[in-house]
């Protein structure tokens, strides 16, 4: 009705409008044959006009639905459609990304983030000429592999934060599965070609915190890496479980206060000009661990307590019923010279309670000995690094130097008496470029050393140099970024013995040989990022 109305409205103008036009020059004429004639033209004009509404009106009729229409429940938004001729708007649910969600009340921020990577990898590794029976032969492995990583982390009221990320495979220092390597009637699920008994999802971080005092941070369960470390002590992998405490507080020499407040000659404030930067600011930082090494289990058990002979010594020891801890000490700084350079020192202490009753066992690292063993270890690391600017590119010479305090003992243990000084591990390297967005190119190159006796042959890199220790050699990675959040990686690295008198410690990774006289890898990642 209101439609209607209005076009009636609209013709009875519009007649009144041409009416009053059409009486103009009917005036200035004297011929009444003239002025009957121009006003039999408008009406017919209007008469058409006329039509042409009665038919839009007809129309509106037929299309329009005049029952009230229902509003959605809840927020709702306006929403212009079009069907390309005429537009429409209409009331639709207002699904914002807060309301998509119910969250429980507490939390206030949450994240979702993960990772997939597609990698080709080779690697091989070589026996020593003196081998007695395959001199010089090489073991060698190509796969094709996958990893998965997502997860959730939050803050909740009263500044308590937490922390999930499921992950595939169930290594501590690899999350890739193989493709292919699950056919075997004998894998989980039956086999067959495509199989998905390696695709298994496992719990790779848990951890809560409480960030309540200024500067200070406390973390329990499994957790990333607190510690500033390098790929040469630490797998980037591993999260290790247990306890930490991080302090950091930043101090700034040089630069001004902000400028007061100013008004304008109306009253208005003015907006100070922000301070002017440091000259030098100074980050200083503590980052202590205690971590579950190896759960004691029975802790008491029934009987007399089991013992363990040495094999190498003859020692026959009680096997030890408690826990063993790792726990980690480190102090350090970064020196920022803003747009200019800064450099970063992070001296660490390494130390074990005990060996436990899986690590008990002396580590060798010679065929067929034990490769595992944590006896003897206390390792003093130095990670650091010093960047700066050539123009608009990015550079940073990186380092680490790792001793271990007894390696003297731990040779001894392993019946090499006389290799005590095989207790240094330490690398050097440039990098040009920093993978940050879209283009980004990246360029890292780095000589590395590991002694024998010097580390945990546990937590070293499980890539380059195999999971194993007393080798040496070089790699070299170059990335590019292809989208915001998508990153090709190249990685290849060349190692040989260091000392060939003794083995290559450690569990390797699928070059299972003992001693690799000579290691090659080669990597090419596509990583996603979300």
């Amino acid at each position: 009705m209101f439609t209607r109305k209005t076009l009636l409205r609209a013709v009875g103008a519009s007649l009144a409008a041409v009416v009053s036009l059409a009486a103009q020059p009917l005036r200035a004429q004297g011929s009444d044959a003239d002025r009957l004639q121009k006003l039999e033209q408008a009406v017919s004009q209007l008469q058409k006009r006329n039509a042409e509404l009665e038919r839009e009106v007809s129309g509106l009729k037929k299309r329009t639905t005049w029952a009230p229409a229902l509003a959605p429940e809840g927020k709702t938004k306006t929403e212009v459609a079009s069907d390309g001729k005429s537009y429409v708007e209409k009331l639709v649910p207002d699904l914002s990304s807060a309301e998509k969600w119910k969250l429980f009340p507490a939390i206030t921020e949450l994240e979702l983030f993960g990772d997939l990577r597609l990698r080709y990898e080779y690697r091989g590794g070589r026996l020593p000429s003196n081998d007695p029976t395959n001199p010089n032969d090489w073991q060698e492995r190509e796969r094709e592999r996958y990893r998965l990583r997502i997860g959730l982390r939050g803050t909740l009221l009263d500044d308590w934060f937490f922390g999930v990320r499921l992950e595939t495979s169930a290594s501590p220092r690899s999350t890739n599965v193989t493709f292919g390597d699950d056919t075997s009637s004998t894998s989980p699920g039956g086999g067959g070609p495509f199989a998905k008994g390696s695709d298994g999802v496992f719990v790779g971080q848990a951890y809560g915190g409480y960030k309540g005092f200024p500067g200070f941070t406390f973390t329990g369960g499994r957790m990333p890496n607190p510690f500033v470390t390098t790929r040469m002590v630490w797998d980037e992998d591993i999260n290790p479980e247990g306890l930490a405490e991080q302090w950091k507080h930043t101090f700034t020499i040089g630069g001004g206060a902000a400028e007061p407040v100013s008004y304008s000659k109306d009253g208005k404030n003015v907006a100070p000009p922000p301070p002017s930067e440091p000259l030098v600011k100074i980050d200083v930082f503590a980052n202590f661990g205690q971590f579950v090494y190896d759960d004691s289990n029975p802790s008491n058990p029934i009987g007399p307590p089991p013992t363990t002979t040495q094999p190498i010594g003859g020692e026959t020891q009680q096997t030890p019923l408690a826990n063993a801890f790792m726990l980690g000490w480190q102090v350090g700084a970064r020196f920022d010279l803003p747009h200019i350079a800064y450099f970063q020192l992070a001296p660490t202490l390494y130390n074990y309670t005990g060996d436990g009753n899986t690590f008990n066992i002396h580590f060798s690292g010679d065929p067929g000995g034990n490769q595992t063993g944590i006896n003897s270890l206390l390792v003093f690391d130095i990670p650091a690094e010093i960047g700066w600017k050539v123009g608009k590119i990015p550079m940073r010479i990186f380092g680490d130097f790792a001793t271990n305090f007894e390696a003297d003992d731990r040779a001894t243990a392993a019946g090499h008496p006389d290799k005590g000084g095989d207790r240094y591990a330490y690398e050097i390297g440039l990098s040009i470029g920093q993978l940050k967005k879209k283009h980004d190119w990246q360029i890292d190159a780095w000589w590395q050393h590991q002694d024998q006796y010097a580390l945990d042959p546990n937590l070293v890199d499980s890539d380059l140099f195999n999971s194993t220790v007393n080798l040496e050699g070089v790699a070299v990675r170059a990335g590019y970024m292809f989208a915001d959040a998508v990153v090709l990686n190249l990685t290849w690295a060349y190692a040989w013995r260091i000392d060939d008198s003794i083995g290559t410690g450690g569990i390797g990774d699928n070059i299972n040989i003992n001693p690799v006289d000579q290691y090659q890898i080669f990597q090419a990642d596509l990583s996603f990022k979300f």
